[in-house]
């Protein structure tokens, strides 16, 4: 029936993610496998056998050897494809050797068309192509593109700093995005994480079962357990918690955090707070004061944190996002936190700003394995708190 075939086939839609996909498979002998869905046409509850008979000999024939064989496709769009996998997956490949987590190649597209689309912003005189800073700059070589060069992210504390909308969070949800190919065209081909980078985020009103969180908040009043921590309806601190216990868990090397989706009194604690709370009186230990134990255990940590400083004496590398374009400006905040340093002590307010509870810097970071390879998400098919994947 000419009115049928659009309504009546249903193929999978693919994003701008290489991803392995049940609706398309390829043996190791060569077949190709596509799976769709037909929709038969009916009048009532009678199939209509003549139509339904048209849409499985002819239709469905058609639509074979128009996206199936080979003869049939754009050659130099096939090839085209290949090679960026293979280039990104070499890039990534590449990142332990040099003493990277990330890379962010020179020219890459970071932003979207909007905030709902996965697809490259269009070109327009604000559109501004990546360029990273000459101190931060690696060169690699791929297989089919040759030299690279591009922003490399060190193993260690990576601090991302800068002005509200100047692209700080558009940088790091690209890194977020960089465990996974890119089709060409979309712009970030050239962006890679290790594959066991995740994002992690504050989600109030998430469950929690049976996680450690006691490297973070303990002595709850009442005297509640954090070993073992059970909740139906965490709050945005003990969330983040469980979620970054949970990705230590299952192996992850890098956490990626947004200031913005972060719980604000888990991430810092300043000092004139621990004045006026004292520090035995407060059940959390600021990230900022964990973040080191967990460099030495070999995670590494990149934060978008534009609303406070507190963080300048930790991080390993500092890049300040300005009209979408990077610096490196790590020697002038470690500058800037030694001198509010010397301020405090003079003023005799200690050490300064995220002091942590008493013992709480000797108690390091640990997490208890449970399952190897299971995320615990909170059960009943809740994965919100798993940001570092995508859907199609």
């Amino acid at each position: 029936h000419p009115h049928c075939t659009a309504r009546c086939f249903f193929l999978h839609f693919t994003g701008q993610h290489v991803l392995e996909r049940t609706a398309g498979l390829v043996s190791a002998t060569g077949d190709v496998e596509g799976r769709f869905t037909v929709g038969l046409p009916a009048q009532g509850r009678s199939i209509m056998g003549p139509w339904a008979a048209q849409i499985l000999t002819q239709h469905v024939q058609r639509a074979v050897q128009a996206g199936l064989l080979h003869s049939a496709l754009d050659s130099a769009a096939i090839w085209c494809h290949i090679q960026t996998v293979e280039d990104t997956e070499a890039l990534r490949a590449a990142l332990p050797s040099l003493g990277l987590v990330g890379f962010v190649g020179d020219g890459a597209i970071l932003p979207r068309k909007s905030g709902v689309s996965d697809l490259p912003m269009e070109p327009s005189p604000g559109l501004v192509p990546f360029r990273s800073p000459e101190s931060l700059s690696v060169q690699i070589q791929l297989p089919h593109r040759g030299h690279v060069t591009g922003m490399g992210i060190r193993a260690g504390v990576t601090l991302i700093a800068g002005g509200g909308f100047h692209g700080k969070s558009t940088l790091l949800q690209a890194l977020e995005a960089g465990v996974y190919n890119k089709v060409p065209g979309d712009g970030r081909e050239l962006v890679v994480m290790v594959p066991d980078a995740v994002k992690v985020l504050a989600e109030d009103g998430r469950r929690v079962e049976a996680v450690d969180i006691s490297p973070y908040i303990n002595n709850l009043p009442g005297g509640t357990s954090t070993s073992s921590f059970r909740s139906d309806d965490a709050s945005g601190s003990t969330s983040q918690a469980a979620n970054i216990q949970e990705a230590l868990e299952v192996g992850a090397s890098v956490l990626l955090m947004d200031e913005d989706t972060c719980a604000t009194n888990f991430m810092m604690r300043d000092s004139r707070m621990a004045q006026l709370v004292a520090p035995d009186k407060e059940p959390i230990t600021p990230f900022s004061a964990k973040i080191e134990s967990l460099r030495a255990a070999g995670v590494s940590t990149v934060l978008v944190m534009g609303g406070s400083g507190d963080y300048f004496s930790r991080a390993d590398a500092v890049i300040v996002m300005d009209n979408y374009i990077p610096s490196d400006t790590t020697q002038e905040a470690h500058n800037i936190a030694a001198r509010h340093a010397a301020t405090l002590a003079a003023a005799g307010m200690g050490a300064g700003p995220s002091t942590p509870t008493p013992g709480a810097a000797d108690m390091g970071v640990w997490f208890t394995p449970r399952v190897p390879g299971t995320i615990y998400s909170g059960g009943g098919g809740d994965w919100r708190g798993v940001k570092t994947h995508v859907r199609g």
